[in-house]
């Protein structure tokens, strides 16, 4: 169940990159803060990751 939320994080970083892309002609601050999304859910999905890789060792 751990590893949909890794692959899901990772789409969502690269969600927000491409958002931040495309808005940064709306919006002053847009690839800022699609950039600082985009680390926060690349930092979730290595949570995720490791926490798979931990349960994942005693077999």
């Amino acid at each position: 169940m751990r590893n949909k939320y890794t692959v899901m994080f990772l789409m969502l970083f690269a969600a927000s990159i491409a958002g931040g892309s495309a808005l940064n002609q709306v919006f002053e601050y847009a690839m800022l803060v699609g950039m600082g999304a985009g680390v926060i859910f690349l930092l979730c999905s290595a949570y995720t990751l490791g926490k798979n890789e931990k349960k994942a060792e005693p077999q």
